[in-house]
């Protein structure tokens, strides 16, 4: 008998969607320039690529097995999105405009937040969040 899925686990059937269609996007004519930038903005390499892949997958994973397993997902998405971002906005501080900077890293700041509002707030009820006395 199917069980029903919780509003996490559907919330990690949408992020495997997003994170396996930026890897779907890397074969698609058109999507990436001569310089191998993404709409002219990202660059893609193969390990990129293969990072896409394993997060969309673990989404998967995440959303088949069950809510609990689906939350740590969120809050590893989290931790690993939040250390992407501080590593390239650090390295690139000098090779590119501030302006660049922030909105190459802005899909990876709204996927971070997104992941943490997510792993903090869906499906918890009020009397979870309660301490008892």
């Amino acid at each position: 008998m199917a069980t029903k899925l919780t509003t996490i686990q559907k919330c990690a059937w949408g992020f495997a969607a997003l994170f396996l269609g930026v890897y779907l996007l890397d074969y698609v004519p058109g999507i990436m320039d001569a310089n191998g930038l993404m709409f002219g903005l990202f660059h893609m390499t193969k390990i990129v690529d293969i990072g896409h892949l394993a997060v969309g997958a673990l989404a998967v994973v995440a959303a088949l097995s069950s809510a609990r397993v689906a939350r740590i997902y969120f809050y590893l998405l989290g931790v690993w999105y939040s250390i992407d971002v501080i590593a390239y906005f650090i390295s690139h501080l000098h090779t590119i405009s501030l302006t660049t900077n922030v909105l190459v890293n802005l899909p990876h700041i709204l996927i971070l937040g997104a992941a943490f509002w997510i792993a903090t707030k869906v499906d918890r009820t009020p009397a979870a969040e309660a301490v008892p006395a």
